[in-house]
């Protein structure tokens, strides 16, 4: 009996050993339940842990106007305001993750030349515009300045590559003529975004798209013809899973936190007394259990997962997956002689969990201290896995 209820007083400790079994919330602002705050992994310098996001997150649609401000062969003696020509977009993109994401934009715009008014006469001409691109885009602010979840403002660069198609177009009296044509183009630019609420931000573009010297139907000795592309947009930003519209931190209800960590000195007390008490014959009863044991073994001073080791991931993912609000613990399967390999190694384990499985983190608990978990109640529905050395 003394045994039994030693063991089942130790399992809510292993929930707070390490600081790796603290309860996650997802997705709430810390500004909106001032008993949450940010969830600090003690295993990666005290650094806050990102929520595991999916394939449809932090999407987003642009809408944009402008202006396109060409610069060709035919323009150096023509009027610049002449130059400026509308220009319109429409872009789908997804952040990848805080500091990184692409885009897929169109744009619709006019180009705009000048003939020489020495050899033909002052002759402003105009072709459309229709062009593609793929654009990689970086946060500047949380590249460098590190992620904030409610940033107002975000500078950001672009690079991207695309097509141009280009209407035919002549002026009469000159040898300025084109077929229809399809141009390989560079872009890179900057953007800077102003967010307006959760769902909308407007943005600021200001980017140059480089073509081939055939753009303004004259071929001369420069290699490009380019236009600035002056653009603002109002950007929406799709739901994501857990209903937010940006990245999140992981939160800990400390509420909760305290109120727990308040039982386990209790139990730690009742122990103590349990210590000092006189011995009584214990009885052993055998007891059902759905407990799996997964090993799981790693190359030698290596953290990361190989290849045939990823079934084992699998299966204590799908087990743990059986059992309603079971918990998955992480410990070594002998003695720890290399504290820093063990957790580089449960690291690993939990994060493929997270973010290949979708584990929530608040379910899976890293315990240097095999004996706390080969303690647990012989009842509990859980999944245990074993770092082999």
């Amino acid at each position: 009996m003394k045994k039994r209820v030693y063991l089942a007083l130790m399992m809510p400790f292993l929930c707070f050993v390490g600081g790796a079994a603290q309860e996650v919330t997802e997705g709430v602002p810390v500004d909106e339940n001032p008993n949450l705050v940010l969830w600090e992994d003690s295993l990666v310098d005290n650094k806050p842990v990102l929520n595991p996001t999916k394939f449809w997150d932090n999407w987003f649609i642009t809408v944009n106007v402008g202006t396109f401000y060409n610069l060709v062969d035919n323009g150096g003696s023509a009027k610049a305001g002449k130059m400026f020509q509308p220009a319109a977009g429409l872009s789908v993109g997804k952040w990848i993750s805080p500091w990184g994401g692409f885009r897929l934009m169109g744009m619709w715009g006019r180009g705009a030349g000048h003939t020489n008014p020495q050899y033909v006469g002052d002759n402003y001409y105009h072709w459309n515009i229709i062009n593609g691109y793929g654009d990689a885009l970086f946060n500047l602010h949380n590249l460098f300045g590190g992620y904030k979840e409610n940033r107002k403002f975000q500078l950001m660069a672009l690079a991207g590559i695309g097509v141009e198609h280009v209407e035919s177009f002549d002026v009469k009296g000159t040898n300025i003529t084109t077929e229809k044509n399809n141009l390989l183009g560079f872009r890179t630019g900057l953007l800077a975004s102003f967010r307006l609420n959760k769902a909308l931000a407007f943005n600021l573009e200001a980017s140059i798209n480089m073509l081939d010297d055939s753009y303004d139907g004259q071929v001369y000795d420069n290699k490009w013809d380019m236009h600035l592309n002056f653009l603002a947009g109002l950007v929406y930003r799709f739901k994501n899973h857990d209903g937010t519209r940006q990245f999140t931190y992981a939160r800990r209800n400390e509420e909760k936190y305290a109120i727990l960590n308040d039982e386990i000195n209790r139990l730690r007390r009742e122990v103590e007394a349990m210590k000092k008490a006189p011995a009584v014959n214990v009885v052993e009863k055998v007891v059902k259990s759905n407990q799996t044991t997964v090993l799981i073994s790693f190359d030698a001073n290596s953290t990361k997962i190989n290849r045939l080791q990823e079934v084992n991931v699998y299966t204590a993912a799908e087990a743990i997956k059986k059992i309603e609000n079971g918990d998955l613990y992480i410990t070594p399967a002998s003695n720890i002689t290399d504290t820093d390999l063990f957790n580089g190694r449960a690291n690993a384990v939990r994060d493929a969990l997270m973010n290949e499985y979708n584990i929530p983190a608040g379910h899976i608990f890293i315990e240097q201290d095999r004996k706390l978990v080969d303690s647990l109640d012989p009842s509990k529905n859980c999944v245990v896995v074993y770092i082999v050395k």
